[in-house]
């Protein structure tokens, strides 16, 4: 019965659509009809604008065009979303042969097909769109397809991935795939003219083998502007037509997908698309006629009446809580936000609001010379196996049986580490405990405190973040702050639940924090300084332009959050992460043998950007000809 009701709905959606096309189609014919009145007026005053000796034509010309472009859309998409696909250029997705992002995506696809679909979609890739983006179409289960461009294959991780198709698979299962394809049908009458003139303009940019340009290039040019530009009322009708039945699905979708799922990975997808130097552009002569079928804008953003809000809009309607954390241009974009949207009541907040732990000010500088045990015993890192199974005092071991001794032995491990020498005699912490400590090998004292971690159990929000401020304020007592003993704070802060939302970001807006996490490396190692700004030299000239490279000469002196930077930079795509962990291996690692803090702070930072540590330390060891003890 509900697939029934389903079906009536669809068929009165489609009725009502098929009136305003023919009304759409109507209004075209008055207004070209009229602009060549107009013509036929100027040199025949006597005839009218609206009716003239050329209307009859005119009009049987316009609607023959239009109705051949309809039938031959319906011709061509005889197939379903399989003749679209092929319509578009599109290429087919097998597992037999695909690369390890298409897998990904087959596996995915699969994996929801089984949740909510008998029959899985068939996937479809544009190979030339670098965009973000996906469109769904298809009449029946049988000729259904999902077509993804390249850039969402190549730019999306598993969650951002899984976000992009499940908002494909709400609108099968809703029915808004075959609405959507019905539509292309109906309305291909008025945009058949701009593609035509596209497809002609294209001509005059194609190239010979010989790199030779084509002959009448600037006459294909021309020609197909021209016919564009008779096309463009077509186009421009069209997407008024479309912006007053669809605009408001959109929102509609996202919070319905969010629900279907149960999750975030739809947010995650359009924060993706945000920071996407291409967006979701489609370049293609089919981006107007397809436009309503895609999960984003397939136009330029400055084109008029898209169907789709802008990604900002969207994101906050998913999450508002996450303006807080958008960087203040995103802001400044939501100004066009409807008046009525931005007043909401805390019921409809309160429960998706959480603050965010922020550094206690002021802030601190980057530490210029690491922190350090002795020569003889930093030097030699230990094996982790001995490492983690080397005897300890019975004190130690009775502390950390509890969550208040682990917590104190954690602060006690910070302390010694910023003072080493001398333990203020004020110190909130059991001297006994320091005094154990002190009698153990340095390089066990991370070991203890990633164990005290685990052992510290939970806390309420406002114990742990009185926590937290307690151990950056000791870590930064002296100013300044290293990245060991800020990676380790991270790993309080995960423990806790209190390490903030990895949002993506783009490469070219951190840049200035991957510099400056550069730096903090340098910082860790044991060697002079004029080696360091060598180094920091080879590193930088991998990663920044001639001209970035110029900007960042010196090392800043200005207080920093490290915290926020390697949030930032655990935001990047999975590549662009593992180029800048190859980097820093190579470049601050491969030539010398590495010290108990420098295999630290690599575990630590592996572990913040999003990988298995656990291999990496193994490889690090062998790599470097380890002197394990």
């Amino acid at each position: 019965m509900r697939d029934i009701g389903v079906i009536e709905i669809e068929n009165k959606n489609i009725c009502w659509s098929l009136c305003v096309s023919l009304f759409a189609m109507g209004l075209s014919l008055f207004i070209l009809n009229t602009l060549v009145g107009f013509v036929v007026y100027y040199f025949d005053p006597t005839q009218s604008i609206y009716w003239h000796h050329l209307s009859p034509y005119c009009s049987v010309i316009l609607i023959i065009i239009m109705l051949s472009s309809m039938l031959y859309e319906c011709y061509v998409l005889r197939q379903g979303g399989h003749s679209l696909a092929q319509q578009l250029g599109a290429r087919r997705l097998s597992l037999s042969e695909s690369t390890p992002e298409e897998y990904s995506a087959l596996n995915i696809n699969q994996q929801l097909a089984e949740r909510f679909l008998n029959t899985a979609p068939t996937l479809y890739v544009l190979p030339d769109e670098v965009g973000v983006n996906l469109l769904s179409a298809g009449f029946k289960a049988q000729d259904t397809v999902i077509i993804l461009t390249w850039g969402a294959l190549q730019n999306l991780d598993h969650t951002e991935l899984y976000g992009l198709l499940a908002h494909a698979y709400q609108q099968i299962l809703i029915g808004d795939t075959r609405y959507n394809t019905r539509l292309k049908i109906l309305y291909s009458g008025l945009t058949s003219f701009s593609q035509i003139g596209s497809k002609v303009a294209k001509q005059g940019f194609k190239r010979h083998r010989a790199n030779r340009l084509r002959h009448f290039a600037t006459f294909y040019v021309a020609i197909g502007g021209m016919i564009w530009l008779l096309g463009s009322l077509g186009v421009l009708v069209t997407r008024l037509f479309k912006y007053m039945m669809l605009s408001g699905n959109t929102f509609k979708n996202d919070l319905a997908t969010q629900q279907l799922m149960q999750s975030s990975a739809n947010t995650h997808t359009l924060l993706r698309i945000d920071v996407h130097h291409a967006g979701s552009q489609i370049h293609s002569e089919y981006s107007e006629s397809i436009s309503h079928l895609c999960f984003a804008n397939s136009l330029s953003p400055q084109s008029w009446l898209n169907i789709h809000p802008s990604i900002q809009q969207r994101i906050f309607e998913l999450n508002p809580s996450l303006i807080q954390e958008l960087q203040l241009d995103n802001l400044k974009k939501l100004r066009t936000q409807p008046l009525y949207s931005l007043f909401r009541s805390l019921e409809e907040t309160d429960g998706e609001f959480s603050a965010p732990w922020t550094s206690p000010e002021p802030l601190p500088l980057l530490r210029l010379s690491p922190i350090s045990f002795a020569i003889k015993d930093a030097i030699k890192p230990l094996n982790p196996e001995r490492r983690s199974n080397m005897p300890r005092p019975e004190l130690l071991e009775r502390a950390m049986q509890t969550a208040t001794g682990s917590r104190e032995v954690m602060v006690a491990i910070l302390m010694i580490r910023q003072y080493r020498e001398f333990i203020p005699a004020d110190a909130e912490v059991s001297r006994a405990i320091v005094d154990a400590l002190l009698h153990l090998d340095g390089r066990v004292h991370i070991a203890i405190f990633l164990d005290a971690c685990q052992q510290m159990g939970t806390l309420p929000k406002t114990i742990a973040r009185q926590f937290l401020t307690k151990l950056a304020k000791i870590i930064q007592e002296d100013g300044e702050i290293g990245l060991l003993d800020a990676l380790l704070l991270e790993r309080v802060k995960a423990h806790l639940a209190l390490l903030p939302e990895q949002c993506p970001t783009a490469l070219t807006e951190v840049k200035p924090q991957i510099v400056r996490l550069v730096d903090a490396l340098l910082h860790v190692q044991q060697i002079n300084s004029d080696n360091q700004m060598q180094v920091r030299e080879q590193i930088l000239a991998r990663i920044l332009t001639t001209k970035e490279l110029q900007q960042f000469e010196e090392v800043s002196d200005e207080p920093l959050d490290l915290a926020e930077i390697l949030n930032d930079i655990a935001g990047l795509l999975l590549r662009e992460r593992l180029s800048i962990l190859g980097i820093a291996e190579i470049c601050l690692w491969h030539d010398r043998v590495i010290t108990q803090d420098e295999l630290d702070v690599l575990e630590l930072l592996y572990w913040r950007l999003g990988f298995d540590t656990y291999e990496i330390i193994e490889q690090m060891q062998k790599k470097n000809s380890l002197m394990i003890v």
